[in-house]
């Protein structure tokens, strides 16, 4: 170890001189300030030098870049600096920006369905940003239709290839992804293109690594690194160090793989790679853990699910999430709900990370063990070791043996005699590995009777929640029955006593009473709805808006139109956030009808990044919020928001006013 640290010292050093001068002839191009294709050219090809050396210069070029070719109308080279504004957002966690800027590519796309390169460019750049957000299954057909599109044997096409490895290992189809690697590194030899090989060693020293080939793989890793140091790649390195701490992990070569781990959190620090801090953080806790000192292991999960929520990755933050979770099971026997842990399954199976699913297949089955549903608890021991045997099984195993021995045999017969050896190891670790799984039935049974204390405790923790849960409802329904209905009775009594004393005048007392009682009807109605678990979905709340819509804007003569309902399927709403949000629309009608003189209203829902907007918009008059009367309801509508922990935003003009509220929903 430490004649590799010297080594990768000294090599930055050796090819500084070389690496300065293409900097430097590309800066003096740009220099001349000619502003036509070849300074664009050049100021892309900067860009690329630079985003695995200073990211955020090369961010600041990419986008005064973007500026100069878009004035140019040059659709090609637009595209081409986008992808790089997108990679870095990606990489800073900063998705919504980098959605939008891939969205740009793809319009551009469809505006020249004739040109090649801008459509194979959407499709790599797609690939890449759902594959590192962890959408394996949205970045497949991508980056599939990428390769198929660009069929010239040339570095394009072996990066496709590279990059398609990478997703399978991702999704855990270890032989599919060694495939891969082996057709992009035979091209990138082809081609000696010294970059694209290093990045194949990298992965392939992935593939060997989660089959437990840790030799191989640790050779790999370490002719990445050193391919990777000649080339001045500093994000290159920082992935292949943290794959090499791994291994030093794995090996039990603890010292080793602390000093590597603090190597790579140090240079994506300097770097400002969030996404990969994170994941550093992720396995500094998995080394902590193996070391079996919990509170580090414990502060590092924490660190880097911090991260991974600032940066908007809610999916990779479930892999310390759940190591946090086992952290919990092994230091207090203190289990998880049934329900956190089958949505963190499923969203490892829509995503296609079948590596992490098979954990939680296991998880799941010592959790329904712990409360003696054996039943279950078996049912999800059998999906762990089928899963576990189609990942990491010997078929597999074989199957990657049969294409190290036939890509070696084209390089040299000695590495056969090495691969038959290392085929026996494998063996005799699977055979340890079915010990194990006997060993770990022996414990299922072992804990029958730890058992019987958790289901005490289950049971008892869960009526105290049901009877919260009914309380909290009974004060709401209490609340509303006081503040309206009561306030209404009230005046109703007022009003009925005002009319047995003046005869003459009783006709306007009564309607009065009339008025009052309706709306005594309507809210009773409106209570009734909104705690009636039938309705709890957001189509019904819906359906209840458009038979307001139309029982108060068709009198009126006024036009509207519901949009974005199809955003809204399967999400759900308690009774509390179903009725102030449908009090809040009901204003807002109520004082379009009443107040804006307006002909057309629009009701527009959007669901994004977990929140709910809803908005009201008419082409009316317009009014002056500060001089709004009370009997709008504002205050009420605001105080109806902050109930939902959103946000109510009124924005009015002379030409019409918009009514937006906004809230967190799951």
């Amino acid at each position: 170890m430490r004649y590799l640290l010297y080594f990768l010292l000294l090599l930055p050093a050796i090819n500084a001189t070389a690496q300065t001068r293409v900097l430097d002839s590309l800066r003096n191009v740009i220099k001349k300030n000619k502003r036509d294709t070849v300074e664009l050219q050049a100021r892309i090809n900067l860009i690329y030098e630079l985003l695995r050396r200073d990211p955020p210069q090369a961010h600041r070029l990419s986008l005064q870049t973007a500026k100069m070719a878009d004035s140019l109308q040059h659709p090609r080279l637009l595209v081409g600096t986008y992808i790089y504004v997108v990679a870095y957002y990606r990489d800073a966690g900063q998705l919504d920006s980098g959605l939008y800027y891939l969205n740009k590519i793809e319009d551009l796309a469809k505006q020249n369905p004739g040109n090649k390169r801008i459509n194979f460019n959407f499709l790599r750049a797609a690939g890449l940003f759902y594959k590192d957000i962890a959408e394996y299954n949205k970045a497949l057909p991508f980056v599939k239709a990428s390769i198929t599109l660009w069929d010239k044997e040339d570095e394009t096409r072996a990066g496709q290839f590279l990059n398609l490895g990478n997703l399978y290992f991702l999704m855990g189809d270890f032989k599919k992804a060694a495939d891969s690697h082996l057709q992009s590194l035979r091209l990138f030899e082809k081609l000696k293109n010294k970059r694209g090989q290093a990045y194949c060693m990298q992965s392939l020293g992935n593939n060997y690594f989660h089959l437990g080939q840790l030799t191989i793989a640790k050779k790999y890793l370490e002719q990445s690194i050193a391919m990777k140091e000649q080339l001045g790649d500093k994000r290159g390195v920082l992935i292949s160090i943290v794959s090499l701490g791994d291994v030093y992990k794995d090996m039990n070569a603890f010292e080793k793989a602390e000093q590597t781990y603090a190597a790579g959190l140090s240079a994506a620090r300097e770097l400002k790679l969030a996404r990969e801090e994170a994941r550093v953080l992720n396995q500094y806790g998995l080394l902590y853990r193996r070391m079996q000192e919990n509170k580090k292991a414990r502060a590092s999960f924490e660190q880097s699910i911090t991260i991974y929520k600032q940066i908007g990755d809610s999916v990779t933050a479930i892999k310390p999430q759940s190591e946090l979770f086992n952290l919990d099971l092994a230091e207090q026997a203190q289990k998880k709900t049934e329900s956190e842990m089958l949505s963190g399954l499923n969203t490892l199976i829509r995503t296609g990370d079948r590596q992490q699913e098979a954990i939680e297949y296991h998880r799941l089955s010592e959790y329904y063990a712990s409360l003696k549903e054996f039943e279950k608890a078996l049912y999800y021991l059998k999906k762990h070791d089928s899963l576990h045997e189609t990942v990491k099984g010997n078929e597999v195993v074989l199957q990657m043996k049969e294409l190290e021995e036939k890509y070696n045999t084209e390089k040299n017969e000695q590495e056969i005699a090495l691969l038959k050896k290392d085929q026996e190891l494998q063996t005799a670790e699977l055979e340890r590995e079915r010990a194990n799984k006997i060993l770990v039935l022996i414990a299922l049974i072992s804990v029958v009777v730890i058992a019987v204390l958790l289901i005490n405790w289950y049971r008892i923790g869960n009526r105290a929640q049901r009877l919260l849960e009914m309380e909290r409802i009974r004060n709401s329904i209490a609340r509303d029955l006081h503040d309206d209905i009561g306030s209404t009775l009230s005046s109703i009594n007022i009003i009925s006593q005002l009319a047995l004393k003046n005869a003459n005048g009783s006709t306007s007392h009564f309607q009065r009473i009339a008025q009052h009682s309706h709306r005594l009807m309507e809210s009773m109605s409106d209570i009734v709805w909104s705690i009636n678990p039938v309705n709890d979905s957001l189509e019904r709340v819906v359906s209840k808006m458009k038979e307001f819509a139309a029982e108060i804007l068709d009198p009126a003569n006024i036009n509207y139109t519901f949009e974005g309902e199809e955003t809204l399927e399967k999400l759900k709403l308690d009774a509390s956030q179903r009725k102030n949000l449908f009090l809040i629309f009901k204003e807002a009608v109520n004082n379009t009808a009443k107040y804006s003189g307006a002909t057309a209203v629009s009701i527009r829902f959007t669901h994004m990044l977990k929140k709910l907007t809803v908005s009201i918009a008419d082409n009316g008059k317009g009014f002056d919020v500060a001089l709004a009367p009370s009997g709008n309801g504002l205050n009420n509508m605001k105080a109806r928001a902050s109930g939902l922990s959103g946000q109510l935003e009124i924005i009015t003009s002379a030409t019409g006013t918009t009514v937006q509220v906004s809230l967190p929903i799951t």
